[in-house]
């Protein structure tokens, strides 16, 4: 019994020495409670700001580059309504084709006439870039690297998002109620020519037209004289507001579409081989330098 009291019994300055060690080791849990959340919280931050700081893919597929590839579809309206199947299987040949061609991260913007949307200052109808498909075409525009199945489902639903958008602006060219009323090719070039999303030297022009420019300034193969050789044309008052900015290094294509022999009844003042001659020398006179002119024939129905 004594011994057991004698073990209960502690000096002073031992509890006094007890209720400051456990006083410490209170403090020292309610340090760890409250410190250990802000230390998570502000690593945490760290990580989320460090997240944030890395460059994310637009809408629209695209990383902002000054030396961004821009490919751009000029659809002339005001005739597309009477093309043939043939002639837009053609068009959707040649939008496949210019996407693919596409470097990764470049720019396809696609142009028209038509009733609904056009205007002396346009604006595409329809713009998207092309993104990288692996790692590698990730690496080569400086943009984050992202795991090779992920680039390679993002490229495939960008091009599904194309050509959905290319069908609809076909089906727009082949409704004779978007028709355009006119045709005025030689502004519309010129206003794309100036446009600042069209700057640069790596670029690429593709125009869908029957050639036959129908405005004010001219009214080609139907009014006599208003289409001499392009020589001619270009020391006119009225081309100098049209005339457009060099083409310089441009890759241009004009895809012509014929829909017969030339001359015929209301447009007896040209001929075909004349309206071949005509944009290609214009399109020559104005820089381009990789030229192609393909007539997209109308081909016999059954």
């Amino acid at each position: 019994m004594l011994r057991s009291s004698a073990r209960r019994q502690q000096p002073a300055w031992a509890n006094a020495y007890g209720a400051r060690h456990r006083n410490d080791g209170k403090r020292m849990k309610l340090f760890a409670l409250f410190a250990f959340p802000a230390l998570v919280l502000g690593g945490g931050g760290y990580v989320l700001n460090e997240y944030a700081n890395v460059e994310s893919i637009s809408d629209d597929y695209c990383y902002e580059r000054i030396d961004q590839h821009q490919s751009v579809f000029l659809i002339d309206s005001s005739f597309t309504h009477d093309m043939s199947d043939a002639q837009f299987r053609d068009l959707l040949t040649a939008h496949q084709r210019a996407y693919r061609a596409l470097p990764a991260n470049g720019r396809i913007s696609i142009y028209t006439t038509a009733a609904h949307v056009n205007g002396s200052i346009p604006s595409p109808v329809f713009s998207a870039c092309r993104p990288a498909a692996t790692p590698a075409e990730q690496d080569a525009i400086g943009a984050p690297s992202k795991p090779a199945p992920y680039l390679r489902n993002q490229a495939a639903d960008a091009e599904a998002e194309f050509l959905a958008a290319v069908d609809a602006v076909l089906a727009d060219a082949r409704d004779p109620d978007t028709a355009a009323a006119d045709s005025p090719v030689l502004e519309q070039l010129y206003a794309i020519s100036i446009d600042p999303g069209f700057q640069g030297l790596d670029r690429s022009l593709t125009v869908v037209t029957d050639g036959i420019q129908n405005s004010e300034i001219a009214r080609f193969c139907s009014v006599r004289g208003d289409m001499p050789s392009f020589s001619a044309f270009e020391t006119r008052p009225a081309y100098q507001d049209v005339r457009p900015d060099s083409f310089a290094g441009t890759q241009v294509s004009i895809l012509l579409v014929e829909f017969g022999e030339l001359p015929a009844p209301g447009l007896e003042h040209c001929t075909n081989q004349e309206l071949r001659n005509w944009w290609r020398d214009y399109a020559e006179a104005n820089g381009a330098e990789h030229l192609r002119l393909t007539p997209l024939r109308y081909w016999a129905q059954r």
